[in-house]
């Protein structure tokens, strides 16, 4: 009997000693992912401490090349974005002479005593060159605006494309040019709806013992399903 007790004693203490090693090497572990979270997040500190100084550099050439300058207004408000939202850097206490670099928004990007930000063109006394930039930069805008809404319908185009050979794949060719005409019938599904009519003004469910009903609303038509297929419709 005091062998058999022995027994268990040693099995728990030897349980105990394991589960220890097994925490003490998780706790390990932990350490270790935790020094290259630490080693990581200031790789990424000096990472941006170089971003920050290149774009210092490009910032101060950009102020060093660039030819057009304007006298503001004392009370000229400096903030960090365009718009009147933007946080404020400084107040100018006195006219000053400033270098231009951008123009957006009615928003002149300028930069006077090593600071940059933006600032409302009220503020600017505006002569021939400032207002050729003006337009330079509006066109520039315009195009920039052109470019990406001929860019959006491309992609809202290539979608369409993708999505038209997905539904003549699955419901072929024949059935796919009836729901673009805007055809319905009883037994098609809620997919096919959704081709032929758009989506609805509103839904309305009803889950019981039978499976799901719903009513689709649109403006002079209801569709009922059953389960996800057309049961029927009023018009």
């Amino acid at each position: 009997m005091k062998t058999y007790i022995f027994l268990i004693i040693i099995f728990f203490s030897l349980k105990s000693f394991t589960q220890q090693t097994e925490i003490t090497e998780l706790e390990n572990q932990k350490k270790e992912i935790l020094n290259q979270i630490k080693n990581l997040t200031d790789s990424i500190k000096n990472i941006e401490l170089k971003i920050n100084k290149i774009k210092s550099k490009e910032i101060q050439k950009m102020v060093t090349d660039s030819t057009l300058k304007a006298t503001v207004t004392s009370g000229a408000k400096l903030r960090n974005s365009a718009g009147p939202y933007g946080k404020l850097i400084t107040t100018l206490i006195e006219d000053k002479e400033v270098v231009i670099l951008d123009y957006k928004d009615d928003y002149f990007g300028v930069c006077t005593d090593s600071i940059c930000g933006y600032m409302s063109d009220l503020w600017i006394k505006k002569n021939d060159r400032i207002k050729e930039f003006i337009k330079a930069k509006e066109t520039e805008e315009d195009e920039l605006k052109r470019l990406e809404k001929e860019q959006k319908l491309k992609n809202q185009r290539a979608e369409y494309a993708k999505l038209e050979k997905k539904y003549i794949k699955k419901y072929g060719q024949k059935v796919y040019n009836e729901l673009k005409q805007g055809y319905y019938w009883i037994g098609m599904n809620r997919e096919m709806a959704t081709i032929s009519l758009g989506s609805p003004n509103d839904i309305n469910r009803t889950v019981g013992s039978w499976g799901v009903h719903e009513q689709w609303v649109y403006d002079n038509l209801f569709l009922y399903f059953e389960n996800g297929k057309l049961k029927s419709y009023q018009n």
